[in-house]
């Protein structure tokens, strides 16, 4: 065999001086699914004005090209450019209606028009004045009934009344009640979803009833009115949502991402809907599910009056929601939304005052935040800066406002549980720091012989096992092996005597997954090492005898499959390697708490710490056969480059499983107690399968311990073999662990012999083969 390429050199090597098993790899294949997501959205708004147009053009003259001009009548016909409006961001529907019904008394040839507008929450209908923009009008409300009053009857029927002589008309007794009319015509402005907006009255005070031309005009404007009212609603609704959304998504980005407190963004957020529906006062209510008091105990978060002018956000206050009659408190306790529109008339609630925010309530729009466990947030709107109670419109916009807060509150829950749970495991920590600590009379004794021991003779030979000599001397001979590689740390006696004992005194009583096979593994990583000190940097070297004494720290003696298979809180903690994870877990714990990284410069910390991650992770033979499928190639092919960093990772990798598989290069006698010891804790795991109910493996029945030694050679040539001249190819001077192998084969070969079994063939398992029935004839015939 060839010496190693140097490292600005690519490997040499040719596909015959690999004598490695073809392993078929199936390439992984990832499917990369794409989530189509159907929306359904509403018109849009660039087209909202066409459609509104083409609507309503079949009921208004409009100038068309190629038509006669003639001379224009100002004030007959009516204007399509007036429903324009309806669709503009800010709309004074009212204002357009009274106007549409100036043109249509025009059209009609009507003494004049009154315009009722519909207060569905009150029940009742409120003229309208002509100078409708100023917001000190005087407004007159009459109740929703029928037989009464003409307008009001027709807001409750919503079906238009052709009055043609209004003073005989004995329903209405008190005529148009504001003028002496002889004529009238009440004409319902309805939505398309039956909602009655508001009532036009035509009256003339001349005896001429009004034909069927003009009831037909009239219907067929307010009909398209009503549809230009409800678009217009609905285009400011979605507006008012889709900005709204906006607006909270930014605030939730900010506090999901670490930017903001919960008080600075919870009290954003109630400014936000507060502005949005024009409330005075808006509260956040976090129900506290810890609390064992019976009661419902909440922190709140209060945004103050509309008018306060502050960025400073509210402090929580602890509030009682169990016995208040508050509409908070009503909420908290039914679990259902509430839209007060009188609370001086509600008879559920005692106080004027909420002596939770200390706020006079008229009206408020309350919500609870529901979960699978019940209510555990309620928000809360108080009073309109218009004193006019919550309309439907401000309850949707509130719906998407309460459906961010869902996500605040489970989010605030899970940060409370991760601070609660962060503080557990510092005690933990904390516990498992105390009795992490070595035994004193051990730690003394390692520091007696640590940086003088001697080592056996045969120490620098891959021969060489700790069971030749005393198991006391294992950490003494540890310590060796790092002051020999680890010169960079300059390390302290104390502080590598104190790892030492503690790496090791975590290791299991495992018949093999113990201290003595990590010793054998970092021994083996030792020789490697040294013998090939030029290949690897000081940071590499570390990397890899750290990761080697660490790589099965608190094992179990079970492997992955058994993990998941009885559901153990590694399985459910990592989806792969749960062992391997949960060892460099325990390593990046113990380094850390020893200060074993702390004289080097942060950046050679955090790459030492990298590099452990994926050595003891390239421990799992899962990942062993992924890199050895990669690995190969390129050795074959002369493509491995000393400096191509994957290359050196795959490289290491292989140097890694090499070390943890060394037992099987040992002399036939330690690799076959070594080989018992595996059988033993194999044994142990399936006698805990075949009580669950499962078949365990061949390796792991004890029924079949017999197939051991076959077993063992298929295991030798499948995945041990293979390893070794990967590693061989690369630095010949490990040829040795190559020979020994195939000696512990040949022994296990002469072990099959001397119990007198035939080793198990491919051949013989298919019944139905040709070489199968000439050894059944040949035993008939025997």
């Amino acid at each position: 065999m060839h010496e190693p390429t140097p490292k600005n050199a690519r490997s040499t090597k040719t596909r015959s001086m690999l004598q490695i098993d073809d392993v078929e790899v199936k390439p992984s294949t990832t499917l990369k699914g794409i989530s189509r997501t159907q929306s359904h959205f509403l018109v849009a708004s660039e087209k909202l004005d066409r459609v509104t147009r083409r609507v309503i053009a079949p009921y208004a003259q409009i100038e068309r090209k190629g038509q006669k001009e003639e001379e224009e009548k100002p004030g007959i016909y009516l204007d399509i450019n007036r429903f324009n409006v309806f669709l503009e961001d800010t709309v004074d529907l009212d204002t357009l209606l009274y106007e549409t019904a100036a043109v249509l008394k025009t059209v009609t040839d009507s003494s004049g028009v009154f315009v009722y507008i519909v207060d569905k929450l009150r029940n009742e209908i409120v003229l309208m004045q002509p100078n409708t923009k100023s917001p000190d009008r005087h407004t007159i409300n009459i109740p929703i009934e029928e037989g009464k009053i003409a307008a009001a009857h027709v807001a409750s029927t919503k079906e238009y009344l052709l009055l043609s002589d209004v003073q005989r008309d004995r329903r209405f007794a008190e005529g148009l009640k504001w003028v002496d009319a002889k004529v009238a015509l009440c004409m319902p402005v309805v939505k398309p979803d039956g909602e009655c907006y508001a009532v036009l009255e035509l009256y003339r005070t001349y005896a001429k009833a009004y034909d069927e031309n003009v009831v037909y005009t009239v219907i067929s404007v307010v009909c398209w009115a009503g549809a230009a009212v409800h678009q217009a609603q609905a285009r400011v609704t979605l507006q008012k949502t889709s900005h709204l959304n906006n607006e909270l998504r930014a605030l939730l980005q900010n506090y999901f991402c670490d930017l903001a407190s919960i008080d600075t963004m919870l009290t954003d957020m109630l400014a936000v809907v507060k502005s949005f529906i024009g409330a005075m006062r808006s509260s956040f209510y976090v129900i506290d599910k810890e609390n064992i008091t019976g009661q419902i105990f909440a922190d709140m978060w209060d945004d103050g009056w509309a008018g306060e002018k502050t960025t400073m956000p509210r402090k929580r206050t602890k509030v009682n929601l169990t016995m208040e009659q508050t509409p908070a408190g009503l909420v908290a306790r039914t679990g259902e939304s509430l839209n007060v529109y009188d609370a001086y008339k509600d008879s559920r609630f005692a106080n004027e005052i909420d002596p939770t925010t200390g706020t006079v309530v008229r009206s408020c729009l309350v919500s609870p935040i529901l979960d699978k466990g019940g209510v555990m947030g309620v928000v809360q709107l108080t009073n309109k800066i218009n004193a006019q109670p919550f309309n439907p419109e401000d309850e949707l916009i509130f719906s998407v406002f309460v459906s961010y807060c869902s996500l605040i509150v489970h989010f605030y829950n899970m940060e409370q549980k991760k601070i609660y749970h962060h503080n557990l495991n510092r005690v933990f920590s904390e516990l498992m720091s105390l009795h992490l600590k070595p035994c004193k009379h051990e730690f003394e004794e390692v520091m007696e012989t640590n940086g003088i021991v001697v080592p056996p003779a045969n120490f620098d030979s891959y021969n060489y096992h700790i069971s030749e000599g005393s198991r006391e001397d294992m950490s003494a001979l540890v310590c060796y092996m790092f002051n020999v590689t680890l010169e960079k740390l300059n390390l302290d006696r104390e502080v590598m005597s104190d790892f030492v004992l503690t790496i090791l005194g975590c290791y299991r009583n495992n018949p093999y997954h113990n201290a003595e096979h990590a010793f054998c593994f970092t021994h083996t990583m030792y020789l490697i090492l040294v013998n090939n000190r030029e290949y690897f940097d000081s940071n590499e070297i570390i990397a890899l005898m750290l990761a080697g004494l660490c790589h099965d720290i608190d094992h179990p003696g079970f492997n992955n499959n058994f993990l998941a298979l009885c559901k153990h809180p590694l399985a459910k903690m990592y989806r792969t390697s749960m062992l391997e994870y949960h060892h460099y877990f325990l390593a990046k714990k113990i380094i850390e708490d020893k200060k074993i990284l702390n004289k080097l410069p942060e950046a050679d910390q955090l790459r030492i710490m990298e590099e452990i991650k994926f050595n003891i992770l390239c421990t799992d033979l899962a990942v062993y056969f992924q890199i050895r499928a990669q690995l190969t190639p390129l050795l074959a092919d002369n493509l491995f480059n000393w400096q191509d960093s994957s290359h050196r990772k795959m490289l290491k990798g292989i140097l890694m499983t090499t070390s943890d598989l060394s037992g099987c290069c040992k002399p036939f006698g330690v690799a076959k107690a070594i080989a018992e010891s595996v059988y033993e804790e194999f044994y142990d795991q399936g006698d805990r399968e075949r009580a669950m109910g499962y078949t365990p493996l061949s390796m792991m029945d004890r029924r079949r311990c017999i197939n051991q030694p076959a077993e063992q050679i298929q295991f030798l040539s499948v995945v041990v073999l293979p390893c070794l001249l990967v590693l061989q190819t690369i630095f010949p001077n490990t040829n040795i662990l190559t020979d020994n192998c195939r000696k512990t084969q040949e022994s296990w070969h002469e072990e099959i012999e001397i119990r007198g079994q035939k080793l198990w063939r491919q051949e013989l398992s298919m019944p139905n083969s040709k070489k199968n029935m000439v050894l059944k004839n040949d035993e008939e015939k025997s």
